[in-house]
C-alpha cells in the first residue's frame, strides 16, 4: 500500500484560506468527509478536536498532523491542506503552518495502512519535500511528489536491508572458512524508543528525525518504534548492554527497567522531533544521569510521574465508588427500604465501599512498582482506613507503599541474587505491608487524619455563599480546558471526596454533584443554542447538536468543542462561566449525588433531584443566551466591517 491509496485527490486543497486553528480543522475535516472513510463525520470532528485539547499537533517547522482514532471511521483515510498564508496552529516552534495532514483511523487499524502513515511522518521531516509540497500548483503535482518521495524513500530502505543480508552472508562464508561460528553483532553508541499514545505519527516522526541526526553526526542508534501497529524493532538485551546510552522520547509509558544502570534521557516524544541533536549529545554527555529503577532522572518532571500515578489509582477505584453509591442509593429508596432486597442492596453497596482506600493506594503503588508493589499499596489502603486519615491517607499511604516496595526491590536485586521465587511470594509482600503499616502509623497517618478532618468540616460546615464559592470554582474548571490538567484536576477532587464518604451521603458527594452539573452544561447549552438561534449557527453547528445534546447529558464535557470554532476566546467564557453557575447553583440547593460519572442516569438518585435538574436547567439556558448573544454580536460586527468596505 502507497501513501496516495488513502489519500483521496477529493481530500486535498491547495489555497486554503482559513484564520485560526479551529477553522483550519473543520475544513480539512470537511475534506475528509467528502471521501467514503467517514461513517460519522461529527463524531470523528470531535475525536479530532478531542486529541488536539491533549498536544497541539502543530509540529513545527510549517507542519501539523492533526488526527484521531474513532468509530467514525469506516477505514483508513487522508486528507492534506495547503495554507499559503499560513495559519496560527498553536506550533511548538510558534510559527505559522503551511502544510496540515489529517489521519482518520478506525479503532482496529490494519497494519498495512500504519505502515504508509508512518512513511509519509518519516517524508515529512525533509525540508526539500516540506517545500514541494507547499509551492505545488495542482493536486496531481501534489500526489505525483508524494509518490517520487516515496519511492526513492522505498529504494533506500530496500538497500540497507540489502546491505544487512549481504554482510550477514559474508560473516557466515567468512565463519565456514574459519571453521568456527561467528556471529555478527552490531553495537550501537544509542537506543531509543519512540513512543506517543495515538501511535499515529509523532512516533516515526521522532525516530525518522533521531536517527537522521545521528546519521549526520557520524553517530550509530537503533531506534525501537512503540506505535499504533505494536513494537515492531524491539530492542534486544545485548543491544542495551553494549550501548553508551538511552533516549526515551514518548509520551506513554514505556518498560523502563531494562535500561538500569545506563545514562538515559527521558522525553517527550515531541521533543525527540523538535531536538534530536540536543537529546544526542546530551545521552552521551559524562554528566549524563543513570537511570535506576522507579527513579527518575530529571527532576522537573517528578510531579508529572507522581500526577500519573494518582490518575492510576483513580482509574481503578471509579467504577467501584459508582456501583457502591448506586447500590446504596437504591437500597435508600422509599419503596425499597425496610425490605430484604433494599437491606441486601445495601449491604453489598457498603461492603464495596469499605474497599475504596485499600484499592486506591494497592493501584498507586502498583502504578510505581508493579505487581511486587500490591500488597504494600493494599496495606496502606487499610492503615488509612483504620486510623480514619480518609482519602488523604489512601493517597499518601499509596505512594509510601510503592516507595517501600521501590527500595525492597531495588535491595534484593542487589543483594538476594537467585532466590527470585521465595523473594517474590514472601519478602516483597511481608516487607512490603510492614514497612509501610509502620511509617504510616508513626508518620503519615496522623497528618494525613488533621488535613482529611479539616477538608470535611470545612465543607460540612461552610456558609451557602462558601459552598457557592467552591462549587463555581471547581465546576469553572471543568470548563477551562476540557480535558486538560484543569479538567482533570477538578474531577479528581471530586472523585477523591466522594470516595471519601462513599457509600454515605456526604460533603463529597456534594462537590461531585457540583462538578458533574459543571462538565454536562456547556455540550448542552451550546445544543439549545443551535436549535433556538438555528439561523445563526452554521450547518454543520446544527448537525452537531444532537450529538452535543447526548454528550451532556451523560457527562462528556468535551461536546461542545466543535461548537467553539466560532469564537474560542468567548464562547470559552461562556462555557466557564456557565459551569460556574451550575456548580454554584447545585452547592446552594444542597444536591448531592452518589457516583462519580453517569449524568441524567444518576439524577434520580441524588438527594434533592428536583433542585439539581432545575439547577442544570437554569444554567443551560443561561449558556444558551451566552451562546446566541456571541453569534449575534460577532455577525453583527461582520456586517459593519462589510458596509465600511
Amino acid at each position: 500500500m502507497r501513501i496516495c491509496d488513502l489519500l483521496d485527490p477529493r481530500a486535498i486543497l491547495l489555497n486554503a484560506d482559513v484564520s485560526n486553528k479551529e477553522q483550519a480543522i473543520n475544513t480539512i475535516v470537511d475534506l475528509m468527509a467528502q471521501t467514503d472513510c467517514l461513517n460519522d463525520p461529527d463524531r470523528y470532528r470531535a475525536a479530532v478536536f478531542e486529541r488536539e485539547e491533549k498536544l497541539s499537533t502543530g509540529l513545527g517547522s510549517g507542519v501539523a498532523i492533526p488526527h484521531a482514532k474513532s468509530a467514525g471511521v469506516s477505514h483508513p483515510g487522508l486528507a492534506a491542506m495547503v495554507v499559503p498564508k499560513g495559519v496560527d496552529f498553536d506550533s511548538l516552534d510558534g510559527l505559522p503552518t503551511n502544510l496540515i495532514f489529517l489521519i482518520a483511523s478506525p479503532h482496529r487499524a490494519s497494519d498495512a495502512h500504519l505502515d504508509v502513515l508512518a512513511r509519509l511522518s518519516t517524508l515529512l521531516i525533509s525540508d526539500d519535500f516540506r517545500q514541494s509540497l507547499t509551492e505545488c500548483k495542482s493536486v496531481d503535482e501534489f500526489l505525483s511528489i508524494i509518490n517520487q518521495a516515496e519511492s526513492a524513500d522505498l529504494k533506500e530502505k530496500e538497500e540497507k536491508e540489502q546491505a544487512k543480508i549481504e554482510e550477514a552472508e559474508a560473516a557466515a562464508k567468512e565463519s565456514q572458512a574459519s571453521g568456527t561460528e561467528v556471529k555478527p553483532q552490531k553495537v550501537y553508541d544509542i537506543v531509543a524508543v519512540t513512543a506517543c499514545p495515538a501511535g499515529l505519527s509523532h512516533t516515526y516522526m521522532a525516530a525518522e528525525a533521531l536517527e537522521n541526526k545521528a546519521k549526520e553526526m557520524g553517530i550509530s542508534i537503533n531506534i525501537e518504534t512503540d506505535g499504533a501497529a505494536g513494537n515492531r524493532n524491539r530492542l534486544l538485551p545485548e543491544d542495551i548492554a553494549r550501548a553508551k546510552a538511552v533516549i526515551v522520547a514518548a509520551d506513554r509509558i514505556v518498560e523502563m527497567d531494562r535500561f538500569i544502570g545506563k545514562p538515559l534521557v527521558r522525553v517527550g516524544v515531541v521533543d525527540g522531533i523538535r531536538r534530536p541533536q540536543e537529546l544526542i549529545e546530551k545521552a552521551l554527555s559524562p554528566d549524563c544521569p543513570r537511570y535506576q529503577s522507579g527513579i527518575l532522572t530529571s527532576p522537573s518532571s517528578l510531579f508529572m510521574r507522581m500526577y500519573r500515578h494518582l490518575m492510576s489509582g483513580l482509574t481503578y477505584i471509579m467504577p467501584i465508588a459508582a456501583t457502591a453509591g448506586i447500590l446504596c442509593a437504591l437500597a435508600r429508596l422509599e419503596f425499597l427500604q425496610s425490605t430484604q432486597l433494599g437491606f441486601f442492596l445495601d449491604r453489598i453497596g457498603y461492603s464495596i465501599g469499605t474497599i475504596l482506600f485499600p484499592i486506591l493506594s494497592a493501584f498507586i503503588a502498583f502504578s510505581i512498582r508493579g505487581r511486587t508493589a500490591l500488597v504494600a499499596g493494599f496495606t496502606g489502603g487499610v492503615m488509612a482506613d483504620l486510623s480514619s486519615s480518609g482519602v488523604i491517607g489512601a493517597v499518601v499511604n499509596g505512594f509510601i507503599g510503592g516507595g517501600v516496595s521501590l527500595f525492597i526491590t531495588s535491595f534484593a536485586a542487589r543483594f538476594l541474587r537467585g532466590h527470585d521465587a521465595i523473594v517474590a511470594l514472601l519478602l516483597y509482600p511481608l516487607v512490603g505491608a510492614l514497612g509501610t503499616s509502620v511509617l504510616a502509623l508513626f508518620i503519615t497517618d496522623i497528618p494525613a487524619s488533621f488535613i482529611d478532618d479539616a477538608i470535611t468540616a470545612l465543607i460540612d460546615g461552610a456558609s451557602t455563599p462558601l459552598l457557592m464559592l467552591i462549587g463555581a470554582f471547581l465546576s469553572g474548571m471543568m470548563s477551562s480546558d476540557m480535558g486538560g490538567p484543569f479538567n482533570k484536576i477538578a474531577y479528581a477532587t471530586g472523585v477523591l471526596l466522594l470516595a471519601n464518604c462513599i457509600p454515605e451521603i456526604g460533603p463529597g458527594s456534594l462537590v461531585m454533584a457540583a462538578i458533574m452539573a459543571g462538565g454536562m452544561v456547556p455540550p448542552l447549552a451550546a445544543s439549545l443554542a443551535s436549535f433556538v438561534g438555528r439561523p445563526l449557527f452554521s450547518k454543520k453547528e446544527k448537525e452537531n447538536s444532537i450529538v452535543a445534546l447526548g454528550k451532556g447529558l451523560v457527562f462528556i464535557t468535551e461536546g461542545v468543542i466543535p461548537f467553539l470554532a466560532f469564537n474560542p476566546v468567548k464562547l470559552r467564557t461562556v462555557c466557564v462561566l456557565t459551569s460556574a453557575l451550575a456548580g454554584a447553583l447545585s452547592m446552594m440547593f444542597r444536591c448531592s449525588v452518589c457516583a462519580p460519572h453517569g449524568g441524567i442516569f444518576i439524577i434520580p438518585l441524588c438527594e434533592n433531584a428536583v433542585m439539581y435538574f432545575a439547577s442544570i436547567v437554569i444554567a443551560t439556558v443561561f449558556g444558551a443566551l451566552g451562546f446566541i448573544g456571541v453569534h449575534l454580536y460577532e455577525n453583527r460586527k461582520k456586517r459593519l466591517l462589510e458596509e465600511k468596505k
